[in-house]
């Protein structure tokens, strides 16, 4: 009996043993390893010193791993991650290249990329944010194909055709490059017009607000980077707001807006209608969230109070703003 105990309790060991190596024949598992990415790249509005660097999953927001930028306002952080991902940037402080003054980045800076399993580069800057702003608005689910098809358009906007805005450091010192001199002009736009960097980056402008922004940047530019004759024409019409209720929609809306608005000590009425294009059909209301980004520029317009909006399903001839979503 000891005998037959003994070999019964030998031969579970050994059953148990040869489970444990996948041997037997039977099923075993396995774990897939997880490919890791080193993101690299620098934050620049000025290079941004100490800042918080959060990268996260693209699709689901997760957090994969945060780390700080140096001095020179760089970082490089390894991720246990393979696709789309969301780089932001958050705090720490940079020199204004227009008031030479070290400033608080009060605004957060985001790019979007694709970990690939090995070494990808991330640049984050004032015109990588808006173009975050313009393709994915507040809701939207961010992918690397629709931020690159917008980065492309802001380049050309600010005459920067061809340049990846996403991989290419600016250079705001020194020699600058072409990237570090629209950089440069962005703060001295900010600075002489008193508008704030969350205003101009953070939400989407109409076609009459990208008007007036051509004149006011051409002498903006001009003041950072003297002896500069570059003149810009900005068509905002190339900016279209992604969003909830957007994707191809064949649906309009029609919007006015009345309210007051007060410069230089005088109110006047406003009264403007806007036509919306691009909507999912029956979506034209104020629980429309891509609407309510497209007009989210008509809320900071200065000395704008007391805003009513009204829609409609149809759009009324001739209207001030035409925006088109996609």
């Amino acid at each position: 009996m000891r005998t037959k105990s003994l070999i019964a309790i030998t031969a579970s060991a050994a059953a148990v043993i040869l489970v444990a190596c996948g041997g037997g024949g039977g099923s075993t598992s396995s774990t897939t390893p997880t490919v890791a990415t080193t993101i690299s790249g620098s934050a620049v509005k000025g290079p941004v010193s100490g800042a918080t660097v959060t990268i996260k999953n693209a699709g689901t927001g997760a957090v994969l791993g945060t780390t700080t930028t140096g001095t020179a306002g760089t970082y490089s952080l390894s991720v246990p991650f393979s696709g789309d991902v969301v780089v932001e940037v958050s705090g720490g402080t940079y020199t204004d290249e227009a008031t030479n003054q070290s400033t608080t980045l009060a605004t957060p800076l985001k790019v979007v990329i694709t970990a690939n399993g090995g070494a990808v580069t991330g640049v984050v800057t004032p015109l990588t944010t808006m173009a975050y702003t313009y393709a994915f608005g507040s809701t939207g689910t961010p992918t690397a194909a629709a931020f690159n098809t917008m980065a492309s358009s802001v380049a050309t906007q600010f005459k920067l055709t061809g340049v990846n805005l996403a991989t290419t450091v600016p250079t705001v010192s020194g020699t600058m490059n072409d990237y570090g001199k629209v950089l440069a002009a962005v703060s001295k736009y900010l600075q002489t017009n008193s508008v704030t960097l969350s205003s101009m980056i953070g939400s989407a402008w109409t076609a009459d607000q990208w008007s007036q922004f051509s004149g006011k940047f051409t002498t903006a530019y001009s003041a950072a980077n003297p002896g500069s004759s570059i003149s810009y024409t900005f068509d905002g019409s190339t900016l279209g707001v992604s969003g909830t209720g957007v994707g191809g929609g064949t649906g309009s809306c029609g919007v006015n807006v009345k309210g007051t608005i007060s410069t230089a000590g005088i109110s006047v009425p406003l009264n403007l209608d806007y036509c919306i294009t691009g909507v999912a059909t029956g979506s034209c209301s104020s629980g429309n969230a891509s609407l309510s980004q497209a007009l989210s520029g008509q809320s900071g317009m200065v000395g704008a109070v007391n805003l009513a909006y009204t829609y409609s399903a149809t759009c009324v001839a001739n209207p001030l703003v035409t925006i088109a979503l996609h």
